[in-house]
């Protein structure tokens, strides 16, 4: 998994010139990083965009925009989650052989609905 650290240096350091290395560098990562979105067939399975300080979703580049986002500082629980992989909540346990009952319905009912 790859967090994505947004941040309103980090949105200009996409989408500007990238003329000093840090920029150059955040440019060529950030390009590798859609590469792999677009040939997943656009399903995310490894990118967690966090926000930063004053970040906010318009810092969120276009491609991340429908998966989850998370708060540094408030998701911190859910994004520790994440990361391991675990469920908040446990499903209901499935029983082993299900019940399906079939009712008939009178011809007169049937009309009505």
């Amino acid at each position: 998994m790859i967090i994505i650290a947004i941040s309103p240096k980090y949105k200009a350091d996409i989408e500007g010139s990238g003329v000093d290395k840090h920029g150059l560098h955040t440019k060529y990562i950030y390009s590798m990083m859609q590469n792999e979105f677009i040939h997943q067939g656009s399903l995310n399975y490894r990118f967690i965009p966090v926000l930063f300080h004053d970040a906010t979703q318009k810092h969120v580049p276009g491609w991340l925009q429908n998966t989850r986002v998370y708060r540094w500082l408030q998701d911190a629980e859910d994004l520790l989650l994440r990361l391991l992989r675990e469920e908040r909540f446990a499903p209901p346990p499935v029983p082993k052989e299900l019940t399906l009952i079939i009712r008939p319905v009178a011809p007169s009912a049937a009309a009505t609905l």
